[in-house]
């Protein structure tokens, strides 16, 4: 068989050559030329690494990150104990200033990505960390706030000592000159023994305590700093027998007694409890929750069987939605008409949850929902579509703020089942998103290629 082919392929040089056939082009989606298609350059490229760029950029970022200052570190004492600040700087010392222009990334004041720290860590904070509970004989349940001519009294008592801070401040350095004055300041500074390394010895507070002492030398009396005092000192608003009114420790007060009239009506009486708990759960306020669509789609008398007869209830299946994207179902049972509805409502609201809507009027191609024998095929629609579907389905699209839709029951259309698998098939919509994560894909919008960007 070899000889054939051998000689197949020696009659084949005596031919023509044929001409390759061209591929049609293809409309591309993208203003940028192919890889083919880009010529070709006409010197090799050069790396930045042999130009010598590299080590010049990390020398010059390494030039920018300069040490603590000695007005930092005072700064930084005022926060962190001696301890503290002699970790900060074994910390300082270890790194290598070019592992982090290198290995690390330098955020920017304007990066997007940036970590908002909300804490220092310096001080403990009841709510986030463990409360250390002081001994029971700090606890005073006899504290009671104070009226308002008694604090009015301390404020007034604050305003005078001010001025008589001032007038001293003026007599004793108010006829100094600049140098004289700055001469002074020095030497309340020395007296005050601290130093610029935190390594004096003196606790966060004592060594803030002094720097204030200096600064009103300096600049006169802090009459900001001295009205943020007054409001942070619980003494002010406040009275406390045993004096314990900055202790960490809680106790339960005792109950106060009903001191109410009979006969007498409070302002709040007349509002409704379920309105009230309902508005506590979801965190919505009563003209938000008064705003969301509620419609009862479902309504039948179930009948229970037991040892003492039969026992009749009213059920009632209820949708709400905020019009918006939003959409809930809940059940109600009840044996009077004016609790199962306010069941179902409530629970409606309260299991309100977000559908995917594509361009805030579709879904997300077609989904399929499916409970008990009734099966719900949803599918979507261009715009000016309008909901083409059955009431119930009707219903729902418009409480979740849905305006092109269709839908097909295919088997059962039993009417709580049929609710109940419309609400399953929009929630398993598949996003866009998620698809392209899980096939390792870059999302694009080809929309915006196509069209130039004139989509909504």
């Amino acid at each position: 068989m070899s000889a054939p082919r051998t000689t197949r392929c020696i009659f084949c040089r005596t031919l023509p050559a044929r001409p390759k056939a061209t591929r049609p082009r293809r409309r591309d989606f993208s203003s940028t030329p192919s890889r083919a298609a880009k010529p070709k350059p006409a010197y090799p490229n050069v790396k930045a690494v042999d130009m010598g760029l590299v080590n010049k950029r990390i020398e010059e970022s390494v030039a920018a990150l300069e040490p603590y200052t000695e007005r930092e570190k005072l700064l930084l004492s005022l926060k962190y104990t001696q301890k503290q600040m002699a970790a900060i700087e074994a910390g300082e010392a270890a790194i290598d200033l070019k592992d982090v222009v290198t290995q690390g990334r330098l955020r920017v004041s304007h990066d997007m990505g940036q970590i908002k720290y909300l804490d220092d860590f310096s001080k403990i904070r009841p709510i986030v960390d463990k409360p250390i509970r002081a001994p029971d004989e700090d606890i005073d349940p006899d504290i009671v706030p104070l009226s308002e001519d008694d604090t009015m009294m301390k404020f007034h008592d604050m305003l005078e000592d001010l001025k008589t801070k001032d007038e001293e401040w003026q007599a004793t350095y108010g006829h100094l000159d600049y140098g004289e004055h700055m001469q002074r300041v020095g030497e309340a500074a020395e007296r005050s023994g601290m130093t610029p390394d935190g390594l004096d010895g003196l606790t966060p507070d004592q060594r803030r305590e002094r720097l204030m002492e200096v600064g009103e030398i300096a600049e006169g009396v802090d009459e900001k700093g001295a009205w943020e005092r007054f409001q942070a000192d619980p003494n002010n608003f406040f009275y406390s027998p045993k004096g314990t009114l900055t202790s960490q420790s809680d106790s339960l007060a005792p109950e106060l007694p009903n001191m109410r009239e009979k006969g007498a009506r409070l302002e709040k009486e007349d509002e409704d409890p379920h309105m009230v708990r309902l508005s506590l759960q979801t965190g919505l306020d009563r003209d938000a929750i008064r705003k969301i669509r509620v419609k009862n789609l479902v309504m039948h008398r179930v009948v229970n069987q037991t040892r003492m007869g039969k026992i009749q209830s009213l059920y009632y299946l209820t949708i709400a939605g905020n019009q918006n994207g939003m959409l809930g179902i809940g059940e109600g049972k009840a044996a009077e008409d004016e609790d199962g509805r306010r069941q179902a409502m409530m629970a409606a609201i309260r299991n309100m949850k977000p559908i995917p809507r594509y361009e805030e009027r579709t879904i997300y191609g077609e989904v399929e929902g499916k409970v008990g024998a009734s099966v719900v095929k949803l599918s979507a629609r261009p715009p000016g579509f309008g909901n083409r579907c059955q009431s119930l389905i009707f219903e729902m699209a418009r409480a979740a703020g849905l305006q092109d839709l269709s839908a097909r029951c295919v088997r059962s259309r039993n009417p709580m089942n049929v609710v109940k698998a419309t609400y399953e098939a929009l929630m398993s919509q598949r996003l866009p998103e998620d698809v392209a994560r899980a096939r390792g894909k870059k999302l694009v919008d080809v929309r915006k290629v196509y069209y130039g960007g004139q989509v909504y």
